[in-house]
């Protein structure tokens, strides 16, 4: 039988704002501080808009870490949990807690205008650093900054990255490997992603419009979450999980959704419940024009017409490798705090594309005290990952 797998803490940081009670009062009015312009003109000469975390990040000692925006970040989230991994290591021992992170950028920001010079000239500065690049150093960091001794490693599946490193989270505790895992995502900004999908015509000069008729793309965005998982009983448990892999296109899910439909029906499977026992899904949203119309067909098939749905990037943006982490966060920040309303799907002004199936989308003020909630996370190569999370009061 498996071991039942807990949250117990969650710190969190994107451009709804830099703590949980913020990014709650944000997201029920729809502001997001850090949803800002893209300072520079993109290399194909077009705009766009990002999600940016708008508090300042301490540095770190060169000499101990390598200090980047992503570990810097990774450096805030750990600092907010301190107490708490204190008493994680008092009752189960720094060795028996592993550290298991999604990210999809690492710290190359940092390296960026160093290969630009070995590109132009063929040399790196004296201060050019690989470990900026190594995309397991995130986890490493944060270890080291935990004082913990078990097992640490990144997981890197695009945007599914943190979703599946929660999953293998999970399953490093019902393994008997560890009695509790520190595991979310943290991917930063930089100029190879935010061109990257402009490559794909897909970033928005406006901010995101999920499945609504006139979006047109994404924001690239940054932020991080770290969740602490256990055995230890508490409010939220991460009931259920379920992944797939279509492999239908390098960068365009399948149409026909039967992925994401795999992924959410292995995550219900489970947790034991049936798709009616579902009270919200955060939907990946991308506000891309393909991936808005799969995954509402996909939904439209699994669930009741009655499900409500909505979007969070509308806020937080892309956060890429760690959109699955600051999505689960969210939705256990709505389970723990279940007076609050469902995110809307903002904007407010907008209008739902006729052409897609019709789901709930929650375009009002809605209450429900949801018990159970599925987040859903969808990545390149047809890579699905849904999780369940169901509270306990």
């Amino acid at each position: 039988m498996n071991k039942n797998v807990y949250i117990e803490d969650i710190s969190i940081s994107c451009s709804l704002g830099s703590n949980t009670q913020e990014i709650l009062s944000n997201l029920r009015q729809g502001i997001a501080p850090g949803m800002q312009p893209w300072d520079e003109p993109l290399y194909s000469g077009r705009s766009a808009f990002v999600g940016r975390i708008t508090h300042s990040l301490d540095g770190l000692s060169p000499a101990t870490y390598a200090d980047n925006r992503n570990n810097r970040l990774a450096h805030y989230l750990v600092n907010q949990l301190k107490a708490p991994i204190a008493a994680l290591c008092e009752r189960y021992g720094k060795h028996r807690i592993g550290v298991v992170i999604g990210s999809s950028t690492s710290g190359i920001e940092k390296t960026e205008p160093h290969v630009h010079q070995w590109v132009c000239d063929g040399t790196f500065p004296d201060d050019y650093n690989y470990q900026h690049q190594d995309m397991g150093d995130v986890a490493l960091v944060i270890r080291q900054l935990c004082g913990v001794t078990g097992p640490a490693y990144t997981v890197s599946t695009a945007c599914t990255s943190s979703a599946r490193a929660l999953i293998s989270a999970t399953k490093l505790i019902r393994a008997g490997v560890c009695d509790a895992v520190i595991s979310g995502g943290v991917d930063t900004l930089c100029h190879l992603t935010v061109n990257g999908f402009d490559s794909l015509e897909q970033v928005s000069d406006k901010p995101c419009r999920p499945f609504d008729e006139s979006r047109s793309g994404i924001n690239v965005a940054e932020g991080g979450a770290l969740l602490i998982l256990s055995e230890r009983s508490s409010d939220i448990e991460l009931a259920g999980f379920g992944e797939s892999a279509d492999a239908y296109h390098l960068s365009s899910p399948k149409p026909c959704g039967s992925g994401a439909i795999l992924a959410m029906r292995a995550a219900l499977d489970s947790a034991e419940i049936s798709p009616d026992e579902v009270d919200y899904i955060n939907a990946h949203g991308t506000s891309t024009q393909q991936n808005d119309a799969m995954e509402s067909t996909a939904i439209y098939e699994m669930f009741t017409s009655g499900t409500p749905v909505s979007s969070t990037k509308a806020l937080t943006g892309h956060c890429l490798g760690a959109s699955g982490a600051v999505e689960a966060s969210i939705s256990c920040l709505l389970l723990r705090n279940s007076n609050e309303p469902l995110p809307r799907q903002w904007p407010i002004d907008r209008q739902t594309d006729s052409n897609l199936c019709p789901i709930a989308l929650v375009e009002t003020t809605l209450h429900v005290e949801p018990k159970t909630i599925i987040s859903n996370s969808f990545a390149f190569g047809g890579n699905n990952a849904a999780l369940v999370f169901q509270s306990t009061k």
